[in-house]
This record gives structure tokens, C-alpha cells and sequence, in this order.
């Protein structure tokens, strides 16, 4: 898997050898991304960080600024590897690795504004983890604002889960390639 566009366009990009991390595709991701448009000088969240492809993405592409979660310790090294990779190509943005489960982000974090969440949690728990912080007010604080890019499970019925959520009115269900993504500002 690699890195598509910006300063780190083609490096190599490690992704764990075991099926619990699904990485977003690189067509699914370039056109994601192309729809996402200009990330100059954006503050970024990537929860359930996996192989950190998409917070590193946007690194590459102009992001000032990423914070990425992920609890799993043999993950993590693999992104802090990824993250080294993506630094040495003199790529500017300031790249935080939190060890940390997606759901203390409101405990670990100082206050501040983010631009754009990325989150792909493990698929069957996706809607659960979805509820769990619309219901955090501090998350929600710190998020404010933000364009929220949720990936859909696809699994039958995945898309009916999310319908049942308080999700923001402004949000659509979108297609890009075959991944089905939530995307919405959250105001709340």
C-alpha cells in the first residue's frame, strides 16, 4: 500500500500481516481523497488508525497538523514506522501517535479544533463505537465543526445501523469505489 499523492506520494507504506486491519484501498482512498479536496494546513483526527494510511494521506497532501489513535501495540509500531517513512521525505505536518483507545481521545487531548476525523473501527463494532461518541460531549466539543468521514461496514444491513444513529442532518451516505463512507459536519 502506498502513499498516493503530496510529498510522500508512492512510499511503501507497512500494513499489518493479519486480517484485523482492513487498510481503505488505494482507488477507494485516491478517490476519497480527490473528493476531499485541498488539506493545506488542516487539523486532522484519524481514529481506529490501523496502518495510519489515512491520517498519513493527509500529511502528505498538506495537513498541519495529525493526531492518530490506536491501541494496539503492534499496530502502533507499524504506524510509527510509517510515520518515520513519510518524515523522511521532508513532508511538514506534526504527527502524533497516540497509544490509545478512539474513545479516550476527549481525555487525551488538550483542547483544540479539528478540521477532518477519518474513522474506520473494526466493522463489528462500528455503529456501537458511532454512538458511543456522538454521546460524548467532550468529544463532541473537540470536534465541532469538523468534517467527519466514518467508513461504513460492509457487511448486509451496515448503512441501516448508521440510519438509526442521531447522525447530522447535512451528512450522506457516499460511495468511492466499493466503500461506502458517512460524511457530515458535526455541529453538535
Amino acid at each position: 500500500m502506498k502513499i498516493i499523492s503530496g510529498c510522500a506520494a508512492n512510499i511503501e507504506l507497512e500494513t499489518p500481516p493479519d486480517l484485523m486491519v482492513r487498510p481503505t484501498l488505494g482507488r477507494t482512498r485516491k478517490a476519497l481523497f480527490d473528493h476531499l479536496g485541498d488539506f493545506t494546513n488542516l487539523r486532522v483526527l484519524d481514529l481506529f488508525s490501523g496502518s495510519g494510511a489515512l491520517g498519513l494521506e493527509a500529511a502528505s497532501r498538506g495537513a498541519a497538523y495529525v493526531a492518530s489513535f490506536e491501541r494496539d501495540e503492534s499496530h502502533a509500531r507499524l504506524i510509527e514506522r510509517n510515520i518515520g517513512k513519510v518524515l523522511r521525505t521532508g513532508c511538514q505536518a506534526e504527527i502524533e501517535l497516540f497509544r490509545r483507545d478512539a474513545l479516550s481521545v476527549a481525555e487525551t487531548l488538550p483542547p483544540q479544533k479539528f478540521d477532518l476525523v477519518f474513522s474506520d473501527p473494526p466493522y463489528e463494532k462500528s455503529a456501537e463505537f458511532c454512538r458511543k461518541l456522538l454521546a460524548d460531549q467532550k468529544f463532541m466539543q473537540l470536534i465541532r465543526g469538523a468534517k467527519v468521514i466514518w467508513e461504513i461496514p460492509d457487511n448486509p444491513g451496515a448503512v441501516g445501523e448508521f440510519l438509526d444513529l442521531e447522525l447530522p442532518e447535512d451528512g450522506c451516505f457516499r460511495k468511492f469505489g466499493v466503500t461506502t463512507f458517512y460524511l457530515g459536519v458535526w455541529q453538535k
